[in-house]
């Protein structure tokens, strides 16, 4: 066996998206990186979407992804029969422990894994913040829900007000025009699973994003907004539901999310669309100076 880890340019991008659509299991939701976390990293420009991609390849074949963000945290994924690789664990503990130092860095490592346990012994430790794993199967029948006020995007004026209501929704957020555009350029983005909510006086007020990883798979939304000025109107459900439709009648199996514990109010507009909690996770986290 031969590993080698390499660093991917956003024209690879392609080759790790269809290695996490291949590994997504039929009919049930994934706990770790899927298609449309990559999807979504590519809105950024291209020297951060270098340094966060990261695969582990085996005499050329893909093993393991590993996503690096800006915030000194990985997301890794493995081919689902090297789950257990000691070399492949080793691999990507090699990319965690490569991180700067300066503060905390924090990794996915399930229970258990063989990843988390050489973590353990590097001296990381289990973060007390939960994040929260929230799921919903789906069906023909969810395929045919509508909200008359939530529309795909159609034009320029359509994206601006998607990104504004970005920018409104997260604080700190980078989103702007352009990076919608290097968003939608890549591979795995379906223009048919982004919507835009307006209220009745056409202000937008709502954003959701749907990704797919291929028919009988689970999809996830990544991200939905909803603008600061509109909050606690159900803008934010009725706009995840026409996402979670669209993905129905794309033959996604179901709907993920990935919230953290803290988010309150996510938890609950996720539960309101169906979405019910099924897992909660805690990453490895390395103190800053080990």
């Amino acid at each position: 066996m031969t590993l080698s880890v390499h660093r991917m340019s956003r024209d690879e991008a392609g080759q790790i998206i269809d290695a996490l659509c291949d590994w997504a299991p039929l009919s049930t939701y994934t706990g770790h990186l899927h298609a449309g976390d990559i999807g979504w990293l590519l809105r950024l420009d291209d020297d951060d979407v270098n340094e966060a991609l990261h695969v582990v390849r085996d005499r050329g074949e893909i093993v393991a992804v590993v996503v690096a963000d800006e915030l000194s945290a990985i997301s890794p994924a493995v081919k689902p029969d090297r789950v257990h690789d000691l070399a492949v664990a080793e691999a990507i503990a090699g990319l965690a422990d490569n991180m700067p130092t300066t503060s905390n860095a924090y990794a996915d490592a399930p229970p258990g894994s063989t990843l988390r346990s050489l973590l353990s012994v590097g001296g990381w430790v289990v973060d007390p913040d939960p994040w929260v794993v929230l799921y919903r199967p789906l069906g023909p029948v969810d395929a045919v829900y509508a909200d008359p006020m939530s529309a795909t995007l159609s034009s320029e004026d359509d994206i601006s007000d998607r990104v504004e209501v970005q920018r409104s929704a997260f604080e700190g957020s980078t989103f702007t025009i352009g990076r919608w555009h290097q968003m939608a350029a890549g591979p795995g983005f379906d223009p048919a699973l982004e919507y835009l909510r307006r209220n009745p006086e056409g202000l937008p007020v709502a954003a959701a994003t749907g990704w797919s990883a291929g028919r009988g798979k689970c999809g996830i939304l990544e991200p939905v907004g909803t603008h600061l000025d509109h909050t606690g109107a159900g803008h934010g459900k009725a706009v995840s539901m026409a996402a979670i439709a669209a993905l129905a009648r794309v033959g996604a199996s179901g709907v993920t999310v990935h919230t953290p514990g803290f988010n309150a109010a996510a938890i609950r507009t996720y539960e309101s669309c169906g979405l019910r909690q099924v897992e909660i996770t805690h990453a490895m986290r390395r103190p800053a100076g080990v």
